[in-house]
Formats: C-alpha cells, sequence, structure tokens
C-alpha cells in the first residue's frame, strides 16, 4: 500500500519556523530601498504638514502643530499600509507589489501578519476602517477650530493606545514567538521601537485632552454662578 507523500514545506524567513505559510514568495525589492520609500513618503507628509499649518490665519502654536503631523502620519500608515493588509492578509505572502513586500518585512518581526491571525486581522480592520479616518476627523477639527476637536483626540488616542496594548502585550504573553527575539532590527526596532510610539503619544494626547476638557467644564461651571450674580446686582 503506497504511503501518502506529505506536502513540501516551503522554507520562509519567519518565525516560528512550523508557521504555515504556503503561498509565500521572497521579497525582490532591497530592505534599504523598502524602508527608504516608506520613511521618505512619511518625511514629506510630515513635512507637508508642518509648512501648511505654519500659516498665520491658522494661529498654531509648536505644540498643534506636532500633534498635526502625528494624526495626518498616522492617517496614511492606518488607512493605506494597514488597509491594504485588511483587504489582502491571506494572500499577501505570494505577492510581489510594494505593500505586500512591506509586510512580508515587518512578518519578521511578527509573522502573525502573513497568517491571517484572528485577532490581528480583526485589530487592524477597526484601525484602518475606523480609528484612520478618525485620524483625519482631528486634523480637520483643528484647523476649522471645531469644538469637537480634542474630543476626538481624546477618542483617537485611547483607541491608539489600548490597541497597541493589547497587540504588544498579546505577543508578550505568547513569549514573542513570531518574531527571533532580541534581534536589533526585527525585533528591538520594527517590534519595539516602531509600536511604543502608539504608547507614550497618546499617553501625552490623552493627558492634554482630558485637561483641556476639564478646563472647559469648569468654565462652563462657573458662568452660570457669575451670570446669576449679575442678575442679582441688576435687580
Amino acid at each position: 500500500m503506497l504511503k501518502k507523500q506529505s506536502k513540501p514545506v516551503i522554507p520562509h524567513p519567519f518565525f516560528p519556523r512550523n508557521a504555515s505559510i504556503p503561498h509565500y514568495v521572497p521579497n525582490t525589492t532591497s530592505i534599504e530601498e523598502l524602508l527608504g520609500i516608506f520613511f521618505g513618503l512619511l518625511f514629506v507628509a510630515l513635512v507637508g504638514t508642518w509648512l501648511l499649518t505654519s500659516r498665520k490665519t491658522l494661529r498654531f502654536g509648536v505644540g498643534d502643530r506636532l500633534i498635526l503631523c502625528w494624526f495626518v502620519g498616522c492617517g496614511f500608515i492606518h488607512t493605506i499600509l494597514e488597509g491594504y493588509f485588511c483587504v489582502f492578509n491571506e494572500t499577501l505572502a505570494g505577492k510581489e507589489t510594494y505593500l505586500a513586500q512591506m509586510w512580508k518585512e515587518y512578518g519578521k518581526a511578527d509573522s502573525r501578519y502573513l497568517t491571517s491571525d484572528s485577532f490581528t486581522v480583526c485589530m487592524e480592520s477597526i484601525t484602518a476602517f475606523l480609528v484612520g479616518p478618525l485620524c483625519f476627523g482631528v486634523v480637520l477639527a483643528y484647523v476649522t477650530r471645531n469644538p469637537s476637536r480634542y474630543v476626538l483626540q481624546l477618542v483617537v488616542s485611547i483607541c491608539h493606545l489600548y490597541g497597541d496594548s493589547l497587540y504588544m502585550s498579546i505577543e508578550a504573553k505568547e513569549g514573542f514567538i513570531h518574531g527571533e527575539y532580541n534581534h536589533p532590527l526585527h525585533f528591538w526596532f520594527y517590534f519595539v521601537f516602531l509600536n511604543l510610539w502608539w504608547i507614550f503619544v497618546p499617553l501625552v494626547l490623552i493627558t492634554q485632552a482630558c485637561l483641556r476638557l476639564v478646563e472647559a467644564q469648569r468654565l462652563s461651571d462657573i458662568r452660570p454662578n457669575v451670570t446669576n450674580s449679575k442678575s442679582k446686582k441688576r435687580k
């Protein structure tokens, strides 16, 4: 009786080594070109935002301009890069488009992006299709001096902090098995350094938004007392 032959294991550079990525195709673009294009485009977006918000008519200080640069950068990353992952996560390991190769490069730090991990797909879908547009909503609210700008900033920043905390803590709970632990580029730069931005910056923005909202509520509570005292004096 003939034994069934097992399917050949396609070698890949991801962890764990026994991860099933049968449609994997190696990148054809160098890491220097991949990262150069990504950070170059991000730099252009941030510089453009900084210059556009420097107009005197907008009356933005340095702090507000930095906040706007942050949300513009987040908006582009969420909607374009993460949006691509959400749409093509099941097949991107075999694609040769620029964005697919970017994900295969990042997959060396976290292979969950190449195996359609349920948590990762759900988290990134919320981030791409809800949080991404909301980032641009924060920018619009700042530019138009909309009273809701700090509420939107608070909501988006809480989403960033909560999502990224879950993302990193689940990987830590599983023992960092989806990447090469302690690798200087894949672990410390891709996984730790890049993701920590969505921990520390949201903490700062949450604190600022809360202080502004508390101050607004304090002034709102004072106004009725001032109005009543003026009315009594007129009588």
